[in-house]
């Protein structure tokens, strides 16, 4: 038996879920590439109690730290990651494992933590994540509960509205730009809300997810057609699983909403005032991604040079007054009459006939 272990650590004992799964997430690829074993992280050592959920013993950070004792340990960091390229995790990690004849040793732990390197160069463990946490204890029993409030026909936009732990909202936008982790304005949310409304009518429905309470959500609910999960217990898994379901996610500034964005196919909103803005005509996240200003900026041009227009990929910033772009009000109505099971040929065992459709040749 080949003793090879990934570990995957995480600062402090307060993380929250976006936080634990990125290192996750990470220790997860590199074990497939190196037939090694997947270790979870300490949940145990985690206040917020996730070992409930992942069905870890409740002391495996005992487990944890007596295997870095017990075998050399190899650490793989943002440095190491950079050295060879960055980007995809699969391509940079590779030629770190050639150097430390990581295939060919044994018994070995690798260790990584933290958070660098974001979702992108996790993206070929998104399935490995939604698994995860749809497999967890209480997530299949919550999201069935979720499903049986939402109508399937309406337009569901998911809300996540971060309120209990983040503090006072600042009182000027400027204070957003480049943070996490602060409190979203709940006009904010309403202005969206409204904006949603006047153009989809009754067509469409809002998933509120939030840690505030009926009395701090009120100014956002009230005359709105709005469901909430906080009546369900233990809602971790299941609430970042719903929101990730929803036809159009509408974001907080945490961890938590970015990685329901990373589980999610569909288009999401962020708030503007957080984001930078620059003179090549797009926004960043942090202000400070070199790499990805070099991409994005030429892309951009060649697609506007080829059809006219700029194309917006799933994130789109909103500003204060919760004003949103043409197009994403006419997407969501055709997305979902498109994914509709009347319209579904092995649902329904019908198909419409589109007498217009040109055949595509190889001539």
């Amino acid at each position: 038996m080949t003793m090879r272990f990934c570990l995957p650590r995480v600062q402090g004992r307060g993380a929250g879920l976006g936080n634990e799964l990125i290192p996750w997430a990470r220790s997860f690829l590199a074990a497939q590439m190196l037939g090694a074993q997947c270790l979870s992280p300490a949940f145990g050592m985690n206040s917020r109690r996730y070992w409930r959920h992942f069905g870890t013993p409740r002391y495996d950070f005992v487990v944890n730290r007596a295997i870095e004792k017990l075998l050399p340990v190899v650490r793989y960091t943002e440095a190491d990651f950079l050295r060879h390229g960055g980007g995809d995790f699969v391509k940079a990690f590779a030629p770190f494992a050639e150097e430390h004849n990581l295939h060919n040793r044994s018994p070995y732990v690798l260790v990584t933590d933290g958070m660098w390197g974001g979702f992108r160069h996790i993206a070929k463990a998104r399935d490995f994540v939604y698994s995860t946490l749809y497999q967890s204890r209480f997530a299949a029993k919550n999201l069935l509960a979720v499903q049986r409030r939402l109508d399937p026909v309406k337009i569901t936009v998911g809300m996540h509205v971060r309120l209990g732990d983040f503090g006072a909202v600042p009182t000027e936008l400027s204070a957003y730009q480049g943070k996490f982790n602060l409190a979203l304005p709940l006009q904010w949310y309403r202005n969206i809300a409204t904006s949603l409304v006047r153009e989809l009518g009754d067509k469409v429905q809002f998933l509120v997810v939030s840690d505030g309470t009926a009395e701090q959500l009120l100014p956002l609910l009230q005359g709105l057609s709005a469901v909430t999960t906080s009546d369900l217990p233990d809602s971790d898994c299941s609430d970042l699983l719903a929101l990730a379901n929803t036809d159009l996610l509408v974001c907080s500034v945490s961890s938590f909403s970015a990685t329901a964005a990373y589980l999610s196919k569909a288009p999401y909103l962020w708030f503007e005032p957080n984001l930078q803005k620059h003179p090549q005509g797009f926004y960043s996240i942090w202000g400070h991604e070199p790499t990805q200003t070099q991409q994005s900026s030429p892309t951009q041009q060649a697609l506007k040079e080829a059809s006219g227009k700029v194309l917006q990929g799933r994130g789109m910033a909103v500003d204060m007054l919760g004003k949103l772009p043409r197009h994403v009000a006419s997407d969501l109505i055709v997305n979902k009459e498109r994914l509709l099971q009347q319209r579904d040929l092995i649902q329904y065992g019908v198909t419409s006939i589109c007498p217009e459709q040109e055949a595509i040749t190889t001539t």
